[in-house]
């Protein structure tokens, strides 16, 4: 597989499954080993860990919709900066549905190897997300008035 093959997997995988919610080619394209990295979040290793992602994402956020802004690869490994959003239409969690938008930008890595993703390093920014959709106040404000 060329760079240029890995690159275009990595699309592939934002479009057709963050993008449009649909996983079932999965099995051809995560490796059963699999390993997503990501801050105090864990997934099960494999396909199912894309799955779990995709199902989150967009239950919370029906509309989720990740642009890739650029992207670039070298060997194995193919980077891509994007911007994610989205409207909080759907159950996050324990909280109900706000009916706001977020907008996050960032940057995440895959790893290919013969034409199948088996790590990923993933940049969520959900503080930010919580922040805009009125789940969680920045801090450093004014102090309320009691």
């Amino acid at each position: 597989m060329s760079v240029q093959d890995n690159m275009d997997l990595v699309r592939t995988i934002t479009e057709k499954g963050m993008n449009n919610g649909d996983v079932s080619f999965i099995e051809d394209v995560f490796s059963p080993y699999y390993v997503v990295h990501v801050r105090d979040l864990k997934l099960p290793t494999g396909p199912a860990a894309f799955a779990q992602a995709v199902a989150f994402w967009r239950q919370s956020f029906p509309d989720f919709h990740c642009t890739i802004e650029h992207m670039i690869g070298e060997g194995e490994y193919v980077a891509h900066r994007f911007t994610t959003t989205g409207t909080h239409t759907g159950q996050l969690g324990p909280m109900p549905p706000t009916g706001r938008q977020f907008q996050v930008s960032g940057v995440d890595m895959h790893r290919v190897v013969d034409g199948k993703v088996i790590e990923s390093w993933i940049s969520d920014d959900m503080p930010r997300i919580l922040m805009q959709i009125g789940a969680l106040k920045p801090a450093g404000g004014p102090p309320e008035d009691h």
